[in-house]
């Protein structure tokens, strides 16, 4: 959108001033990692294009790849058909132009191909203007969007952004992979020494951070560089484990995974160990102590999982033994039913045994789904000449029939007449409803 407030304008102006900053240019190129691929079983170097063959084939897999030539090592690419293959990488340029702390984001473009030297496109993407006095800040950029690098090929102009969170915001959330060398700051970042630090942390990210909680700046000056790139981009658990972090930078020890100690440190309290104990806390091989007391909680997790299946198969079988009385109970009275015409027979389930023969046979859920517990189903077999053919569920007292089913859920070729046969005797179902059906107390009892 065009500058519309006096703080645009002036971030418009200003930004018409900067020039490309082609001096990183090199620095840049350096980040980028270099690839080989592959042409039958020849090797070929995508950065001068050098082919072999390698010694041994497991060479590839096992001792990673060099080339022999310009003896870079490589990391394994595919291209299509010998066509052009691309990798990016984003870096950030930081500068303080007036009273603004700017961070300037680029995307470094390297085209390889066989047979041509690697071909590198430079690409701005958009910079944040903050007057940290006032605290509010201007974008100036292209369009954020889903292709390439993240934006879209717009033109540079003054990006509105609503302060509701990454939503409201789409470049909050951007963070490049490296930072430029020599980046200024404004005078009351001056205290942090942020250049001193080895990191490739976001500036703009760690400025906004390291303002507000003194934790991140202890990470940055003891030179935690993975707790304090974890505590930037993943989560809060420094927070959590904030005396154990001391006591690792009190004893000099180096983290080189934060999420393994992190996890490692969780295993710890888990078995309620001292985590203010340097020899839990700084161990001299972190993974092998964090497969160590994690294989101690997979066993603890799988005895119970089995007690818990040991008691589940227990209240199982309570239920299912509670569940056979019920069901006598309340359908013996329905057991001498039977009706007959021609080669067709139905009659009541009379066990949660017969339930599961009648599933099992005919491949459906009477038995799976528990339909011996519905109180007011009564399950019907339906047999012709004697093999089981369809179920039928009856509801009461409506005296309805809810659904016949066959094999694996069809209807069989006798459905009608058993659907029928089941009408026709309904009267038969309704009399020892009727006769069972408990009696109300009489006036002259009450």
């Amino acid at each position: 959108m065009k500058p519309k407030t006096k703080l645009h304008l002036e971030v418009w102006n200003l930004h018409q001033k900067l020039s490309n900053p082609k001096e990183h240019e090199p620095f840049v190129i350096s980040k980028h990692e270099f690839y080989y691929t592959t042409h039958y079983k020849n090797l070929i170097c995508l950065e001068c294009n050098h082919s072999w063959k390698p010694s041994q084939v497991w060479h590839e897999e096992v001792l990673g790849v060099k080339c022999p030539s310009c003896n870079q090592k490589l990391k394994k690419i595919s291209t299509e058909n010998g066509g052009m293959v691309s990798r990016f990488i984003t870096y950030s340029v930081v500068k303080v132009v007036d009273r603004f702390q700017v961070t300037r984001y680029f995307s470094c473009w390297k085209h390889m191909s066989k047979n041509k030297i690697p071909r590198y496109g430079f690409h701005s993407l958009f910079e944040e203007w903050k007057d940290w006095d006032k605290n509010k800040s201007v974008i100036v950029g292209r369009t954020k969007g889903w292709t390439g690098d993240g934006f879209n090929s717009t033109e540079y102009e003054i990006r509105y952004i609503n302060n509701s969170g990454w939503h409201g915001n789409p470049y909050a959330a951007f963070s490049s992979d490296y930072n430029c060398p020599r980046a200024e700051f404004l005078p009351r970042f001056q205290k942090y020494g942020l250049t001193k630090y080895k990191h490739d942390c976001d500036y703009r990210i760690l400025l906004d951070r390291i303002e507000h909680s003194p934790k991140i700046e202890t990470l940055l000056k003891s030179r935690q560089k993975e707790l304090l790139e974890f505590a930037l981009y993943k989560d809060s658990r420094h927070n959590t484990y904030w005396d154990s972090i001391k006591i690792v930078i009190r004893n000099n020890y180096k983290i080189k995974d934060a999420g393994i100690w992190y996890d490692y440190l969780d295993l710890l309290r888990y078995f309620k160990k001292d985590l203010h104990n340097a020899v839990y806390v700084c161990p001299k091989n972190l993974k092998k102590e964090h497969d160590r007391w994690m294989k101690k909680k997979r066993e603890i997790i799988r005895l119970q999982e089995i007690e818990n299946e040991r008691l589940s198969v227990i209240r199982r079988q309570q239920k299912l033994e509670k569940a056979i009385v019920d069901y006598v109970e309340r359908w013996q009275k329905f057991f001498d039913l039977e009706f007959k015409k021609g080669n067709i027979s139905i009659s009541v389930l009379k066990s949660i045994e017969e339930f599961k023969e009648e599933g099992d046979e005919l491949k459906h859920c009477v038995y799976t789904n528990e339909y011996y517990l519905k109180e007011k189903s009564l399950i019907l077999s339906a047999k012709v000449d004697g093999k089981r053919a369809e179920t039928i569920e009856l509801k009461l007292p409506e005296l309805k029939i809810e659904q016949s089913r066959g094999l694996k859920n069809e209807a069989t070729k006798h459905h009608e007449e058993i659907i029928k046969l089941v009408e026709n005797n309904l009267e038969k179902i309704r009399k020892i409803v009727i006769k069972t059906k408990p009696r109300g107390k009489s006036k002259s009892a009450a």
